[in-house]
């Protein structure tokens, strides 16, 4: 089933994500679904709070891009597309190296993309859905990716790591989509304030 993707300005999108405990029938309907909504959407990741659920589950496929990816387990290169899509349960990144600048997007925040530093190599653990304890490293785009949903699980968006003159560039474009998302949600006043701060 396709979801409702949420716009930026809703404040689930600044949630940290709770741990899940249990892979349950339901996060399993859950993620099969944010993997068919962020290929509907043409996506390469989907982070839970994007659907709204503010918990530490994420999606990411990378295999339909011209951007390259590789994966490693143990030191040794996998085929990265055997690996598509990931499931991503609990996921932190307990090591990384070097610097990337890269343009990203997001499917939360449209038509807007900037030039994002990232590092150019981590390592990640998470679970899968069948509660397997999973370790690689990454690099190219699936690094790029995993860091992106991973910085969603922790309410972090893409546009609080641009740099100063892109994010003053693209104030107005930001507070208007803002805007027109609070319009749309019932939000207490108190709350609606507090949404302002980016």
């Amino acid at each position: 089933m396709i979801l409702e993707i949420v716009i930026y300005g809703h404040p689930v999108l600044r949630q940290k994500g709770k741990r899940v405990d249990r892979v349950t029938p339901e996060i399993r309907r859950l993620a099969e679904d944010m993997i068919e909504t962020m290929h509907a959407a043409n996506g390469v990741g989907l982070a839970a709070q994007q659907i709204g659920r503010a918990i530490k589950l994420t999606v990411v496929d990378v295999r339909d891009t011209e951007r390259p990816s590789e994966i490693f387990v143990n030191g040794t290169a996998q085929d990265f597309a055997a690996w598509m899509p990931m499931v991503l349960v609990n996921p932190t990144i307990t090591h990384s190296k070097g610097e990337a600048v890269g343009t990203e997007g997001c499917l939360s925040v449209p038509d807007i993309s900037a030039e994002i530093k990232r590092a150019a190599r981590i390592t990640v653990h998470a679970q899968t859905l069948d509660g397997v304890l999973i370790a690689f490293d990454c690099t190219g785009l699936l690094a790029r990716a995993t860091q992106h949903e991973i910085d969603h699980l922790n309410g972090i968006l893409f546009v609080d790591r641009m740099d100063a003159a892109t994010r003053v560039s693209l104030s107005g474009k930001l507070k208007k989509m803002q805007k027109e998302t609070r319009s749309h949600l019932d939000i207490p006043g108190k709350a609606k304030r507090a949404l302002v701060k980016m």
